[in-house]
């Protein structure tokens, strides 16, 4: 299981078309399809299902203290760079308000059981998962920038298939005081 910020579906279209902009430049990738993306708050791994109910009371207290966070689609990345990268990404501009909350969601999920997360948060989409050594072919279109609104915050169960993993909603909040 994993928390995530979910994406308009209009950001998802436009990011999904970029996708199929970049995919005759760039070889050992497998893409990301329009409905896995999203921007991950907290990774959980296997969760029992009264953990679950545990995140779930959790996040409907905390998503109605906070108001929809702003966002701006800023470039095409990765992590850790570019040159061997094990993630492809949309960057993200930051918003002191989504920073927040990641925190204290964070500190929340610490108190009931769950590791502290050491890295720095970085808000990003994962476009693509790096499958072997990338090979970038030609220079890259560059991403349109694009403002948008993260107004649900979702609790999503992962289950890896032999296609790939498939991503369902446990449940879904609305942020808003």
């Amino acid at each position: 299981m994993f928390i995530a910020a979910l994406i308009p579906q209009d950001i998802c279209a436009k990011l999904t078309n970029y996708i199929n902009t970049l995919k005759h430049n760039i070889d050992g990738v497998k893409w990301e399809g329009s409905e896995k993306l999203h921007v991950t708050l907290k990774f959980l791994g296997d969760v029992d299902e009264s953990k679950a109910d545990e995140i779930s009371n959790m996040l409907d207290k905390l998503v109605h203290s906070y108001s929809p966070f702003e966002l701006e689609l800023l470039g095409f990345g990765g992590f850790p760079d570019l040159k061997q990268p094990r993630v492809l990404y949309a960057g993200l501009t930051r918003n002191s308000g989504l920073s927040k909350f990641h925190s204290e969601l964070d500190q929340y999920l610490c108190r009931i059981g769950f590791e502290k997360e050491n890295r720095k948060f970085i808000p990003h989409i994962t476009l693509a998962r790096v499958k072997k050594r990338v090979h970038i072919k030609e220079t890259l279109p560059a991403l349109t920038q694009s403002i948008f609104d993260i107004t649900h915050i979702g609790l999503i169960k992962s289950e890896l298939r032999p296609e790939g993993s498939v991503y369902t909603p446990v449940q879904i909040f609305k942020l808003g005081k």
